[in-house]
Formats: structure tokens, sequence, C-alpha cells
């Protein structure tokens, strides 16, 4: 057998991992094979290696070592590992269709596991998304009534309790990429600021401030939002096990959309969104498709602010399949025509970065894809590799909602303090209702 390499726990540690990622690198299977059960620290499998910033698994796939890969997920190597450099899950650096179907095929064996994935679905793509998205609405409508500051506070502090202070520092403890995961003095920030939406009775002010800031909750939250929001609107899941993420995500989000100031910042015209994406993102955007978003989008009336974070000029620095050179990643530049009143928000003068002219859409919004421009297929050193036009779909009941969201908020404001009780009562019994479906 193989022998590991002897010192301190640290140092044995790093010396292990950096034999293990070597061995994944050149295929030395049988070698791997032997190492493993003599492991007593099974996170070493899923630690990023110092000087790649990748994986044993992402190593693994990006060379096309299907038996390595196989043997590692055997092991417990984890999907959701994004590496350093690239920002990539393994799954997304695989480029052959054997490999992905590896990945597949573990997860239906451990479908169980809602914290492992191989890449994460930001929209649902499909028809009638419309309808789908009148259903959302409908579900939360409970939040119309937003001058209940009452039941305002009851929510907010459910988001500072439980997601805060309890998921997101359960979450940071766990292994992962360090660029995705946040810290406890961060956490501590984002709740001072929910705090002062519950003082203030300013969520939306307080919520935008915090989203905004240079560190990771934006990511954070997006991320999910998307892997969780519409476990809320789906009868045949059980989501009993991560029920409280799920209502404190609803209920992050839908106190924006019925907040009685949105309509002070709401915005209507062409923004741009710039990201990097890969071919799997990449394939949900076809002509004439429709695509709901799951998380908020942050764009930008700048387009030169979104060709910067879409890696403008950056093609050549991007993640490359080794052998026959094909990208495995793209910059992408996004133009979205936002049509309908409340569906995208202007927060420069509120955002913690002003500079960036930030217009935030909400989620739950339905866009038609218009045109797709590939410019590398005609010119490799393009500056922006993929342009996308996308224009929101017009709902018509949406006016009709409108009005009356604005009759009830006019109503509520002259309601009682015994009505405010009656209202949190009726929110726990909506809630407990909720948990007997799941």
């Amino acid at each position: 057998m193989l022998s590991l390499p002897s010192s301190n726990n640290d140092n044995k540690d790093s010396n292990i991992v950096d034999l293990l990622y070597h061995l994944c690198k050149e295929n030395e299977i049988e070698k791997v094979r032997s190492i493993l059960p003599y492991i007593n620290n099974i996170n070493i499998i899923n630690t990023i290696q110092s000087s790649s910033g990748s994986t044993c698994l992402h190593v693994a796939c990006y060379y096309g070592h299907r038996h390595m890969v196989q043997l590692l997920l055997e092991y417990g190597a984890l999907h959701s590992i994004r590496n350093l450099r690239h920002n990539l899950t393994p799954y997304e650096e695989a480029y052959t269709d054997d490999i992905k179907q590896l990945f597949v095929q573990h997860r239906k064996l451990f479908s169980n596991n809602n914290f492992d994935y191989d890449y994460i679905e930001w929209s649902v793509v499909g028809d009638d998304l419309l309808g789908k998205r009148r259903e959302f609405r409908q579900a939360i409508d409970l939040y119309k009534n937003y001058d209940n500051h009452n039941l305002v506070s009851k929510l907010l502090a459910e988001v500072i309790h439980y997601y805060l202070n309890e998921y997101l520092k359960n979450e940071s403890n766990d292994a992962g990429n360090p660029e995705d995961q946040i810290t406890r003095e961060q956490i501590e920030t984002i709740e001072g600021y929910f705090k002062e939406a519950i003082e203030k009775q300013d969520y939306l002010t307080h919520f935008v401030k915090a989203y905004t800031l240079t560190n990771c909750f934006y990511k954070v939250l997006n991320k999910h939002l998307a892997l969780y929001i519409l476990q809320y609107f789906d009868n045949t899941k059980d989501f009993s096990s991560n029920y409280r993420l799920v209502n404190c995500l609803v209920h992050i989000v839908t106190l924006l959309i019925y907040h009685p100031n949105l309509p002070q910042y709401r915005y209507q015209g062409i923004c741009y969104r710039g990201m990097r994406i890969t071919q799997n993102d990449l394939n949900q955007y076809l002509s004439n498709q429709h695509i709901l978003n799951r998380s908020f989008l942050s764009t930008s009336i700048d387009r030169e602010v979104a060709e910067m974070f879409a890696g403008e000029g950056q093609q050549s620095k991007m993640r490359y399949t080794p052998k026959n050179h094909c990208a495995l990643q793209y910059s992408c530049l996004c133009q979205y025509l936002i049509k309908q009143n409340l569906t995208a928000i202007n927060i420069e003068s509120l955002s913690s970065r002003p500079d960036e002219k930030e217009i935030l859409i909400l989620p739950f919004t339905v866009f038609k894809v218009i045109a797709i421009k590939q410019n590398y297929l005609n010119n490799p050193t393009a500056s922006i590799s993929i342009e996308i036009e996308l224009e929101e779909c017009e709902d018509p009941n949406d006016n009709k909602n409108e009005s009356e969201n604005s009759q009830t908020s006019r109503t509520s404001s002259l309601s009682s303090t015994s009505d405010d009780i009656k209202d949190v009562e009726e929110y726990q019994t909506f809630k407990q209702r909720k948990r007997c479906l799941y």
C-alpha cells in the first residue's frame, strides 16, 4: 500500500490533499483506491487543493477520468463545491456525457440530499409561465396587508432568528467554496440592517442596503432562492426538513414585493446584466423560449457596468477543455426590456454601491428570449462572447391587481389594533395549515 505522509495534523491533511489531487489528475485509480479507506477525516476528499483552487472531483471531471469520478462519488465527494479560479462545480467542469451521466445516476440514488447539487437552476423554462407566475402571486396574497407592523415584525424576527443566526451560521461551518461562504461578522452586519428595518418600519430601504453590501449575502440569498423557493408552491414536494428555511425565503421576497413604497422606485425600460455562464446555462436560452427567474436579478442602466461583470475581454482567461480547447464558460451580456410597473426597481439611491446604477428585477418575472448572438463563433476574440436579448411578457391581470392592492393598502391603514391581532392569528393558522400539507 502507498504510505501516507506523516507530520502534524494540519500539515498531514494538506499533504494528503496534495497527494490525492495529483493521483486523481494522473488517473492513478488503484493508488487512490488504496488510500481512501485509511483517511480518517473524510472532509479531506472535499478540500480545495491550495495551488489549483479545485477539489479532487473537479480535476477528475476536467480530465475525463470516468472511473476515478465514480470512485470519488462513492466515497462521498460533494457535487456542489465550486472551484476558486472559475467558480464551476465538478459537473460543470465535465465535458463528456458519460461523466455527467454518473452525476445524474448518483443524484437519483441520493435524492433525499437537498443540500448538494450538480448545478443551480436559476430559472424555470417552459410554457404558460404567466399562469405559473399568477399562481405564485396568489399563494403569497397574505403578505398584501403590509401596513400591519405587528405581523411584519414577527416575520422579520423569524428571518433574523432562523435564517441569519441559525441556518447561515451553520452553513458557514460547512466545507465548500470560501468565496460563497458568509462570515459571522458579515451575518451580524446583515442582522443589524434587518433589525433597523423593524425599528424604523422600513424594510425596503434596509433590505436593499444589506443586499448591496460588498459581501456574500446577495450571492448566498440568491443561491438559496434558486434552490428552495419553489418548494413553497409545490404541493407534490415534502420539504418538512427545511420548512423554516423556505418560509424565511418567502418572507424576504414577498415583504419586498408588497412594500407600499415600492412604486416610488419602479423602473420600466432597458437594463443590462453581465455574467459568466456555462453551456448548461446557455442551453436554457433558446429563441422564443419563456423564462421565469427564481431569484433576484441584479442589472444596471449602464451597459458598461454590466460588461465589466460579464468579464469583458476576458474570454481567453476562462475555462476550456484540456484536449480540444472548447469553452466551458462564456462572457455573457443580457439585455432586458422591462414593460410592467412593479417588475423591477431602481435602487441606485438606496444602494450601498450607487455607482453600479442598479436595477433590481424581482423574482417570478417572465421573459421571452428575443435574440441570441453567439459572437465567439465568428470572432473568438470578441470582448463579449454571447449577447442575449429578453423582453418581459405582460400579464393583463397585473393592472387589475395593482388597483386592488392600492385599495387594500388604503383600507388597511385605517385598521384597528384588534384587526392587527386578528391578522397575526390568521397568519399563524395559515402557517400551521401549510405545515400539515407538507
